[in-house]
């Protein structure tokens, strides 16, 4: 049977992403292009511009009557994408939008752990992406200067880090860096003369071609650079910021709330979540304010672990528990495996306390959640279990997990990626995970706790820095109020915002909007209500945009009400 329209559409778009950002191909595992870095500068732009402008015309010149529930879901989805897309354009991200956790100073170090290498093709492939480093470098350097005409700059802030990151990476010998410890680890599956002269190689290409890549990168940013970067941290403080920003929320949240009805939702949930955490406090004796007790909390040694291996043990044992839970509450379970794995030392300093990678598509890498094991005492344990269910199960690697294995929908929709949704349900896992029992005390609770009242502070800080102004100090102060990380982690996190504008606003506008959906599901059904079926609905289509997903659940429950 010849695809449909739709299908079709979804497929070329599908291939054109993939062929236009290599880095992200290799990533799903798909190694056509593994011998390529990604284009930047005008001509790519107007090329990517104009692709997106004909995809959108597709899109729209399809009827959506008639069409069966998959094909007219991902309709819909192309719709939002691609007119997204075209407007994106618009706000010139490129000129400033380089800092310290995305960058191509740290992509390109990023794609280390998960380039194939076992192979002589692999290598070879590895090699010839080393030596397009230099042009790379060049094109960003040329976006960066665009922005210094324009006045769309980096803050301050963001530009001392990527500096600092840069100087430590120049500071280490060849052989210690990132590339030159992959130039001698190349896996044993290679035979020995093959690895020996591809590992030199690679060495070679690092000391020729990256190192003075990034020499050059860091000679621009601390020289005439520096004296551009700009002092206030919001994006409104750049030529069209505001607008920028008006946009950024939309696309970030997928649905059409302004960041002032945000920053209002985010002081409501802060208030709430702080009251029950008094509640917990009061309930063990504690008359003081919020913070007296989180401080007592954390002044406790018993919630301390001293070694990275400790560390280790105790989140593979929390996972490992509610492994053993899951079938209660799901019935479509993932197959794909994941770990839990040390974060790269380069990004431990400037890294929040975990994050999350895919699996590939070809099932030779499993889900890797990434622990940050810099200064173990730092990271109080009563934070674990919640942070294992939001970037592990049933948070990141089972929704992911179960998406990429809806093989019947486009590779597009399986490997969708609509923020909101991805992370607002990774946070709604961490309250449902206080619903199913597993958290082990009061204690880990407050850690849970502690945690949704950050994402609704998120709402605050980020509408605050770039819609309303603040300075960094005051969206510092606010997190500093409740949360219970390390101060290393909450200024690596005001940062994020800082970089990242708009990003944060999906956690919670997207828990949010599963939670009220489920909710209006159950008054809608009755005692035909059933969490499970309620769970795999949600997640069976993949990733959605929000405004998709109301659709798709209120369909479901109207129909499951009818009978």
């Amino acid at each position: 049977m010849a695809p449909s329209a739709v299908r079709s559409l979804a497929d070329d778009l599908w291939e054109f992403q993939l062929r236009e950002a290599p880095s992200w191909a290799t990533f799903v595992g798909d190694t056509r292009w593994n011998d390529r870095l990604e284009e930047r500068g005008p001509a790519a732009r107007e090329r990517r511009l104009s692709a997106a402008k004909a995809f959108l015309s597709r899109a729209e010149a399809v009827p959506a009557a008639g069409l069966d529930e998959e094909d007219g879901i991902t309709l819909a989805v192309l719709r939002r994408v691609l007119a997204e897309t075209v407007e994106s354009f618009r706000h010139r991200a490129w000129e400033w939008d380089f800092n310290q956790l995305s960058g191509l100073h740290v992509e390109l170090q990023d794609l280390l752990a998960f380039h194939p290498v076992d192979t002589e093709k692999g290598v070879e492939d590895l090699l010839a992406r080393l030596e397009a480093a230099p042009r790379a470098f060049a094109e960003l350097r040329g976006d960066l200067e665009d922005g210094m005409r324009s006045g769309r700059v980096l803050p301050r802030v963001a530009h001392a880090r990527c500096v600092s990151q840069l100087r430590a990476f120049l500071d280490a010998p060849p052989e210690a860096t990132s590339f030159g410890r992959a130039a001698a680890n190349l896996p044993g599956s290679l035979p020995g003369p093959a690895r020996e002269r591809l590992s030199k190689a690679l060495l070679a290409a690092a000391t020729a071609k990256v190192i003075p890549a990034y020499r050059d990168l860091h000679s621009f940013l601390s020289g005439e650079y520096a004296g551009k970067a700009r002092e206030a941290v919001g994006v409104h403080a750049i030529p069209g910021g505001r607008e920028a920003y008006a946009f950024l929320v939309r696309q970030q949240t997928t649905t059409d709330l302004s960041p002032d009805a945000i920053h209002a939702v985010g002081l409501e949930q802060l208030e709430a979540n702080k009251a029950e955490i008094l509640s917990i406090a009061r309930a063990h004796g504690h008359s003081g304010d919020l913070r007296s007790y989180l401080d007592g909390l954390l002044a406790e040694r018993r919630y301390r672990l001293s070694t990275r291996e400790e560390l280790m043990e105790r989140y593979r044992a929390i996972l490992a528990r509610m492994d053993r839970e899951l079938p209660k509450w799901f019935g479509l379970l993932p197959r794909t495996p994941y770990r839990v794995d040390p974060m790269p030392a380069y990004k431990e300093k400037d890294a929040p306390a975990a994050y999350y990678y895919p699996p590939s598509d070809d099932g030779k890498r499993p889900g890797i959640f990434f622990a940050n094991l810099h200064d173990p005492p730092s990271w109080p344990t009563f934070n674990m279990e919640t942070l294992s269910y939001h970037e592990a199960v049933p948070g990141h690697h089972f929704q992911i997990a179960v998406a990429l294995e809806r093989t019947g929908l486009p590779s597009l929709r399986r490997h969708g990626h609509f923020t909101a949704y991805v992370e607002g349900w990774a946070h709604y896992t961490e309250r449902l995970a206080d619903e199913m029992g597993m958290y082990s005390s009061d204690e880990d609770r407050v850690g849970m706790l502690s945690d949704q009242a950050w994402r609704a502070a998120r709402l605050v800080v980020d509408t605050g820095l770039h819609h309303l102004g603040w300075p960094r100090e005051r969206a510092l102060a606010l997190l500093r109020s409740f949360k219970t990380s390390p101060d290393a982690e909450t200024e690596n996190e005001i940062d994020r915002y800082i970089v990242w504008p708009g990003q944060a606003l999906s956690y919670k506008v997207g828990h949010l909007a599963i939670h009220r959906l489920r909710e209006e599901a159950r008054a809608a059904m009755g005692p035909r209500f059933d969490i499970r079926a309620f769970h795999d609905e949600v997640l069976r289509h993949g990733a959605l945009p929000i405004s998709v997903l109301e659709e798709v659940v209120r369909r479901w429950a109207a129909g499951g009400a009818a009978g």
